[in-house]
């Protein structure tokens, strides 16, 4: 009797168990369908009670701020456009569309393109050649040659217009890429106003002496 009575009692148990858990994930499920509507509609309205809830507060709250942010980025887009209309020659929007595109998750060819834009409408302006750089530098892996030649260019150019925490930051992206650190060496050296000094702030020391012909490696 006791056996069966502890049987029963286990049954109930689990019972218990599986129907809180489908409970506790009834407003999960509920969060997934709010967030599928929200991407196809553009309206983030139905996702904000569920910031209030235990089980999906985090989730709601990291998309709520991820759909502000690209909608923040998509308004950005649409007035660098309007400001690229009247004045296609500045730069400075140009590099902004490249920002924003970045920032909206648009794809890297859109980002080349306007950032391509902003170094053929302003090559030689330091002030922007550092802001350039900095923008630059992380996607090095996805840029083309011409803009890696460029962004090499860009931080010659725009030396004296970097923070020494901007140097800081690229030194500590160079010392993570090892193969960044390889492509982008040889192009500073060829800069103009690139003297070693500037290189070991890089974190670039000098470059290996050539091996004469025939020699060893």
């Amino acid at each position: 009797m006791s056996a069966r009575l502890a049987r029963i009692g286990t049954a109930v148990l689990c019972m218990a168990v599986a129907g809180f858990a489908v409970w506790r994930s009834v407003p999960v499920l509920g969060f997934a369908l709010a967030e599928r509507e929200a991407g196809e509609s553009g309206d983030i309205t139905p996702l904000r009670p569920f910031a209030a809830i235990l089980e999906t507060g985090a989730l709601a709250e990291a998309s709520l701020q991820s759909a502000i942010a690209q909608g923040q980025s998509s308004d950005t887009i649409k007035a660098d456009i309007r400001l690229l209309t009247r004045r296609p020659l500045s730069s400075s929007a140009w590099l902004d569309l490249a920002a924003a595109r970045l920032a909206a998750g648009e794809g890297m060819v859109e980002v080349v393109k306007a950032l391509r834009m902003s170094a053929l409408t302003g090559p030689n302006e330091s002030v922007l050649m550092a802001s350039r750089a900095l923008f630059a530098l992380p996607l090095w892996t996805a840029l083309p040659g011409d803009l890696r030649r460029r962004t090499a260019q860009d931080i010659a150019g725009g030396w004296e217009r970097l923070e020494t925490s901007d140097k800081l930051v690229m030194r500590l992206t160079l010392s993570t890429a090892p193969a960044m650190r390889s492509e982008l060496a040889p192009l500073l050296r060829q800069a103009d106003g690139m003297d070693q000094a500037r290189l070991d702030d890089l974190g670039l020391g000098p470059a290996a002496p050539a091996q004469p012909e025939g020699a060893a490696p």
